[in-house]
């Protein structure tokens, strides 16, 4: 049984009560795992400072056996905590990520400090040795590309799916059994 809990990181103008994130936690729980779901801060003009800091707030352990779920800004916000803390976990789903700059067509000032500086990506290898990452080819939000370049970067195993868009609400992604899927193939796995 898996004893720490898994830690999903919404995105971009998202909340704890979007999209998939409560059938997620709802499925985890049925299987006796808590999934804590922060409610990032001022998401409609989000900074990274105040995000890690809701993460330290809100992480209470990280140990080999931690399982990270990033989504949209969510991913790179996941990567820079994980890189801060210095802890090896068991492993990463991020959806829709993106690093180093923003391709998303909203511009803001703080959505840059996300992308802002390079990510060592020798040690989230290291940390991360479980990472697998979803894209859509008709994802409107963060394309396709921006996310493959992601997953070439850091070395992670990429999922392309046909269809789903940024995998939200309003693309019919209030379940997403492919993360669900993943997340038991993460669980299960040796370290």
């Amino acid at each position: 049984m898996h004893k720490s809990p898994i830690y999903l990181t919404h995105g971009f103008t998202a909340s704890s009560k979007a999209n998939w994130f409560p059938w997620l936690k709802e499925q985890m729980k049925k299987k006796g795992v808590e999934v804590i779901v922060p409610d990032m801060p001022n998401t409609e003009d989000p900074h990274l400072v105040p995000w890690i800091e809701k993460l330290e707030e809100n992480v209470c352990e990280i140990n080999e056996d931690t399982v990270f779920i990033g989504h949209s800004l969510g991913c790179i916000t996941t990567l820079r905590f994980i890189l801060k803390k210095g802890l090896k976990i068991k492993g990463a789903i991020l959806v829709s990520g993106f690093m180093d700059e923003n391709p998303m067509e909203v511009q803001k000032e703080g959505l840059i400090e996300f992308v802002d500086g390079e990510i060592d990506v020798d040690k989230v290898k290291c940390l991360i040795p479980h990472r697998v990452m979803l894209t859509a080819v008709d994802d409107d939000i963060v394309p396709m590309e921006a996310t493959k370049k992601m997953a070439e970067k850091l070395d992670i195993r990429l999922i392309v799916l046909d269809k789903g868009g940024h995998f939200i609400d309003r693309d019919g992604f209030t379940e997403f059994p492919q993360v669900l899927e993943l997340l038991e193939e993460l669980i299960q796995c040796e370290k």
